[in-house]
């Protein structure tokens, strides 16, 4: 609490804020806010292309202040954004794009093909962070005019639009062409130049950001002048500076216990839709047992996640499937079973042998207690209560389960440190989740499980399967539709038998936010409200 009255007060110290906030639609580009205070979860670095934190809603501030060629659309699908045209070879190895001739940076500069092509090229000779992965397959770019550019692909790659151009950032060449280490780089003195609706404009780290609204974005001047994004380290305290009035708006899903409560506050509304986010139990198969799939299996069978959903989300979430995609998804496998049976968990783990042979209610593995720590972030309040319950149903198949809560940070550290999962594990099993862009877009499913990990660079478990394998290497380049769907849903068949994670639930994405203060925001499927459509322009909306 203390930290973020401090916060706040830092904030308004010296000013007298006057607001002018409209309860009208966004389709009212006239009228305007002042200023808008939203609350955060965590520091996000300095939220340029190679120093963000991939975690919410870290890819989705960065966006406010970079474009893509394309972005997402409210139905969550890619739309022309920098480019009018877009012409595909007949060996689909080649992108011809034609770019709008009215996009600036925020520094006056053009954003031309050059730019295109250098962010391409350096993301290449600098393969770090998320976006390089995301251009897998580049093989180069030639510029045709300022407008005009092809892009060369090694061999072909499937949704290759989603994956490359409606995800990187187009980052200006006259900036860094300068830097050779971008992933220490931090713009002390030119702060993230972009060509988005949004210029960052001051950072305080574990503090706040602010963010000034660009005037000459070409789709229109954002509707809300000034963004304050307010650090806080719980949701707890962010919720309580909500209610008392101190922020405007949650950036964060809200619990859905706080649903009705919140709606009962004159001026508050909440705003749900699909999110497409995940919460999982994630196990290391480099820590014993759990390099048997006998044993995942077994704790899959052991927790009801109906359940938990009913319990925890009170009924506002989609329980998980085995196969990770959503059921709503048009891709989704309705043949793989989810299905709770204590019965049938017992019974895997007796037909490896491992046993309670001394009585005590707890199996045993190699002579050791099958005893483990369930490690889960102490800052976020669902998933200690989802540790929790799980934690008694595995002690209903002789399972013990210390729930360890932790710092963010420790609990980043142990599962995937530095966020490269070359660098290893050092857990047991933690829980986790992933942000909608992952789930939304179902063809990076190959992203989790995948050996190789350069394309399983979210492969956190360890799991090394050559059915696995094979179907994604074959999702890679299948261009074909039906093709395509044919060989997702085989890949969900893979991952239910192979159980390198157990995908709990898919939780929807309610919202809260004052709105008798702005009332403007772009529920965008699968993605939430955090995005440049919910503060621009509905006329310039894709």
């Amino acid at each position: 609490m203390k930290h973020y009255l401090k916060t706040i007060l830092g904030l308004l110290i010296g000013s007298v804020l006057v607001f002018a906030f409209s309860s009208n639609t966004i389709a009212d580009s006239h009228k305007r806010v002042d200023r808008l205070r939203a609350a955060i979860i965590g520091d996000e670095s300095t939220i340029n292309p190679f120093t963000y934190v991939t975690g919410e809603p870290g890819w989705n501030i960065l966006m406010m202040q970079y474009d893509s060629l394309y972005t997402l659309g409210i139905d969550g699908q890619p739309q022309p954004w920098l480019v009018t045209k877009l012409v595909r070879s007949a060996d689909r190895l080649t992108y011809t794009l034609t770019l709008r001739d009215d996009v600036y940076y925020n520094d006056g500069k053009k954003l031309t093909a050059h730019d295109v092509k250098f962010t391409f090229d350096y993301l290449t000779k600098y393969p770090v962070g998320r976006f390089a992965k995301d251009i897998r397959g580049f093989s180069s770019a030639n510029v045709l005019n300022d407008y005009k550019i092809e892009i060369h692909l090694k061999k072909p790659r499937a949704g290759y639009v989603r994956k490359a151009f409606a995800d990187v950032p187009i980052f200006p060449r006259h900036i860094w062409s300068e830097v050779t280490d971008p992933k220490k780089h931090q713009f002390e003195s030119v702060t993230n130049v972009g060509s988005g609706p949004y210029i960052m404009v001051d950072y305080k780290p574990d503090q706040y950001y602010r963010l000034k609204a660009n005037h000459k974005y070409f789709a229109g001047t954002p509707r809300v002048e000034e963004l304050i994004l307010v650090k806080f380290a719980d949701e707890s305290s962010s919720h309580a500076a909500f209610r008392t009035n101190s922020v405007d708006i949650l950036f964060k899903n809200i619990p859905p216990e706080q649903i009705s409560m919140l709606k009962g506050i004159k001026g508050v509304s909440i705003v749900q839709g699909p999110l497409f986010t995940t919460q999982l139990v994630i196990m290391n198969y480099d820590h014993k047992p759990f390099h048997m799939v006998e044993v995942r299996k077994a704790i899959a069978y052991a927790i009801d996640r109906q359940k938990l959903v009913d319990t925890i989300y009170l009924g506002a979430a989609t329980v998980g499937s085995n196969g990770w995609i959503h059921p709503k998804s048009p891709y989704f496998n309705n043949q793989v079973k989810t299905r709770y049976n204590l019965a049938k968990a017992k019974s895997l783990l007796d037909s490896v042998g491992i046993k309670d042979t001394d009585g005590d209610g707890i199996r045993e593995y190699e002579g050791k207690p099958m005893a483990f720590e369930l490690i889960t972030p102490n800052n976020n309040a669902l998933r200690l209560r989802l540790a929790e319950l799980i934690k008694g149903k595995l002690l209903d198949v002789g399972i013990k389960i210390t729930v360890g809560s932790v710092e963010q940070n420790t609990w980043e550290g142990a599962v995937w440190p530095d966020f490269d999962v070359n660098k290893g594990r050092n857990y047991a099993m933690s829980m986790w989740g992933w942000s909608a862009g992952v789930q939304a877009d179902t063809f990076r499913a190959p992203e989790l499980v995948h050996s190789n990990t350069g394309v399983g660079f979210l492969n956190l478990t360890g799991v090394s399967n050559k059915e696995i394998d094979r179907i994604s290497n074959l999702m890679d380049t299948e261009d074909v539709l039906a093709r395509r769907v044919e060989l997702v849903k085989q890949l969900q068949a893979a991952i239910a038998e192979e159980m390198p994670f157990i995908t709990l639930m898919y939780p929807d994405g309610p919202y809260a936010y004052w709105s008798s203060k702005y009332d403007g925001l772009a529920y965008i499927s699968g993605q939430g409200i955090v995005n440049k459509l919910s503060f621009i322009p509905k006329s310039a909306w894709p």
